[in-house]
């Protein structure tokens, strides 16, 4: 037997001092293990550690939370006892972060060199690694290998347990215990019944894990022995019987506790437990502690233990980086089946004790769950943001992380709203417009309105996704009713008056009726006729007999725009007591959002706007927006304004334009219910209560029309503007108050 290590008390606080005034609750999400004592980095010995967990895992946790607490500190200040060693390879002075970063692009290279630098204190401490004076040890690593080389494939289980276990000895000091099997490998032990076999759903190997390697001592470099062919790590047989076993013998209490507070998604509060078992909540902390350490205990001691931690660790490595819980469940008969006596299924145990995995939602992560999501979404969002990216390179991707080609769909869906269509992986980003942009990158070719909309199959209204992409300069618009993508390229379809005044200009500034009408006809989806109509509207000057040019004299381009129907012949359009007329507008959530909007061109007009010309700069109370016509009248975002004055959506939203001056009124929707009449008169902004006979007088008055007008003559000038909701209360109301005979 050799003396004990000098270092056997060292905690973790005394090699990485930082940890004492660290946030408790950062450390708590990166160090804490159900197998461990809580906060046992403060005082808890590292060797009792290794005993838990392993100094692997133990390196590997300390590892991630260098690189995510301490990144941009030297790696010498935070961990001060490398400054003492002289670790060979290691440069104390550079940062954590450049330490990680040199290892390799991801998070998994980041965390192994870090866990290997704190892997080698871990072995020097502990005098792992260093030539024994007994010649007699030599003897003894000689005779070790031998067997390693010589046993046969078909020896007994029993036998292939015990090489194991010596083969872990050979890296612990003589006065340890073996350490966990999870730790050692040692599942190609477990002896599996005779005859017919579970069938157990097989996943792939992640990475290449399971390459032969050889049987070299690690303690002496200069010996090269012959390569031992090693298996992948095996499934038990019957895990559910084993830790059936175990837990037959806890008490009521450190059921109850397992099964409320270690292997569930929501835990009970330890005050709770208290009170249950009428205890102190410290109490049940340290029987919470003793749970966990009669697990630790019983996968290092007991055969059952170490047969099932070999299954743990055959589990982690069919599930990789990143696995589902659902899989975990699937990947073995006994997986489904209730432990009763906690009170869930054993494939919730399996996944909460996984090596170095981290339960999240409903996957299991190997490593720094944050690090690893924000690194793979960002490299994601580079790869397939403008184009989609072929399948079989997004699985090459995902591979370089660990992450399963099976499971990698949906990763990615969870990681950030990326999805997989037709064979290729594309961002479904948060936007409407996002993903009308995703869907026309993965078609590669102009789209319908219709055909977009289909596509996006979320609920959202056509017209709601139409004025939304006419506002987005990511969108070109290359037809009548066809959209592409700008990036693309091609000629803009901006209406057929500015398709006109193309032609002329590219004609020398004037040209012959029917040739615009053809060439225009010819390359987009518009009648020559339609051609020919609006040639014959404002804007355009006939020269002589068939020919055309723009209007630019004084008179004519300066002229007034004319539309169809006045702002006294358009929908919502309302004047008030000053004369002045107002558009109405319900607010949405896409107003609130910031999103343009289109608006009558009857009101457009009246304000000033006309198509194809300059757009109208408004101001108002909290900034400035504008009108743009192209191919319909287009307010700006007014987000600003209509927080200024508190609305929500609901709400109706009153604008008028005085002297390029924006103005805004809310009328808040009405808490309780209204009568036909008011409701009607109140869309006009009347706000006081009404009876049928004067809302008829106030709507009238509203909408431009003389006084002393009978009900059906308004409700007929209603539908003629396109008022259907005030005309349909109205309505309401007159039949109410008027007898039936």
């Amino acid at each position: 037997m050799t003396s004990p290590a000098p270092y056997a008390s060292t905690s973790l606080a005394d090699l990485l001092p930082a940890v004492r005034y660290a946030d408790p609750q950062l450390l708590a999400a990166r160090l804490e293990d159900v197998r461990l004592p809580l906060g046992w980095w403060h005082a808890t010995p590292l060797m009792e550690i290794e005993r838990g967990i392993g100094a692997e895992a133990l390196s590997h946790q300390v590892a991630q939370a260098l690189r995510s607490l301490w990144p941009h500190v030297e790696l010498g200040d935070v961990v001060p006892v490398l400054r003492l060693l002289g670790t060979p390879g290691v440069e104390p002075g550079r940062t954590v972060a450049q330490v990680a970063r040199e290892a390799g692009p991801g998070v998994v290279d980041g965390d192994r060199v870090l866990a290997a630098v704190f892997g080698s204190i871990l072995d020097r401490l502990h005098q792992r690694g260093v030539p024994r004076e007994e010649s007699e040890g030599a003897r003894v690593r000689d005779a070790v290998s031998v067997i390693a080389r010589w046993l046969p494939t078909d020896a007994p289980a029993e036998v292939r347990a015990a090489l194991a276990v010596l083969q872990g000895l050979e890296e612990q000091p003589e006065d340890e215990p073996v350490p966990l099997p999870v730790v050692v490998a040692v599942p190609e032990a477990v002896e599996e019944p005779a005859g017919e076999q579970p069938e157990y759903a097989e996943l792939p190997a992640p990475r290449e894990a399971f390459d032969d390697e050889p049987a070299a001592e690690a303690e002496e470099p200069d010996v090269v022995d012959d390569p031992v062919p090693s298996a992948a790590p095996a499934l038990m047989a019957e895990p559910f019987a084993a830790l059936t076993r175990l837990v037959g013998g806890w008490d009521e209490r450190a059921l109850v506790i397992a099964g409320q507070r270690m292997f569930t998604d929501e835990p009970v509060k330890l005050q709770d437990l208290g009170e249950r078992f009428s205890v102190s909540r410290e109490r049940v902390r340290q029987l919470e502690r003793a749970v966990a350490d009669s697990l630790t205990q019983w996968m290092v001691a007991d055969e059952d233990g170490r047969a099932f931690a070999g299954h743990l660790a055959a589990v982690a490595e069919r599930l990789g980086t990143v696995g589902q819980v659902a899989e975990v469940h699937a990947l073995h008969p006994d997986h489904a089946r209730p432990v009763e006596v906690v009170g869930v299924p054993l494939g919730d145990v399996v996944a909460r004790l996984l090596p170095g995995g981290t339960l999240v939602g409903s996957w299991i992560v190997q490593g720094d769950a944050a690090a690893l999501r924000a690194d793979m979404q960002e490299e994601l969002l580079a790869a397939c943001g403008d184009t989609p990216l072929a399948w079989d390179e997004a699985v090459a991707l995902g591979q370089r992380y660990g992450v399963r080609g099976e499971v990698l769909a949906d990763w990615a869906a969870d990681l950030g709203r990326f999805q997989v269509r037709d064979g290729r992986l594309l961002y479904w980003g948060r936007s409407l417009n996002d993903r009308a942009a995703a869907v026309l990158a993965l078609h590669g070719k102009p789209m319908s309105m219709e055909d977009i909309h289909e596509q996006l199959a979320d609920g959202t209204a056509i017209n709601s996704m139409r004025n939304q992409i006419w506002t987005d300069e990511r969108f070109l618009r290359v037809d009548r009713n066809l959209y592409g993508l700008r990036a693309w390229g091609g000629e803009e379809y901006l209406g057929i008056r500015e398709m006109i005044a193309r032609e002329i200009a590219n004609a020398g500034g004037e040209a012959e009726v029917n040739a615009i009408a053809e060439a225009i006809s010819a390359r987009f989806d518009v009648s020559a006729a339609s051609v020919r109509t609006n040639l014959g509207g404002p804007g355009f000057a006939r020269t002589r007999r068939g020919w055309v040019r723009v209007a630019d004299q004084t008179g004519e381009q300066d002229a007034p725009y004319v539309p169809r129907n006045d702002v006294a012949g358009t929908r919502r359009c309302f004047v008030g007591a000053d004369g002045r007329w107002w558009y109405r507008m319900e607010l949405t959530t896409d107003h609130l959002r910031g999103s343009g909007f289109p608006v009558p061109a009857g009101w457009a007009a009246h304000i000033g706007g006309a198509p194809h010309r300059e757009p109208v700069p408004l101001r108002h109370e909290a900034g400035e927006t504008s009108l743009t016509w192209r191919a319909q009248p287009t307010f700006g975002s007014v987000k600003p304004l209509l927080e200024h004055i508190g609305a929500s959506v609901g709400d109706q939203v009153f604008f008028n334009v005085t002297d390029g001056r924006l103005n805004a009124l809310r009328l808040p929707a009405p808490t309780d219910g209204l009568s036909p009449e008011t409701g009607a008169a109140r869309l006009t902004g009347w706000t006081a209560a009404v009876t049928p006979a004067e809302a008829v007088e106030v709507i009238a008055r509203r909408i431009g029309m003389e006084l002393g007008q009978e009900g059906p003559a308004l409700l007929e000038r209603l539908a003629e503007r396109g008022d259907k909701d005030i005309g349909e209360l109205l309505e309401q109301a007159l039949s109410g108050a008027v007898p039936a005979f």
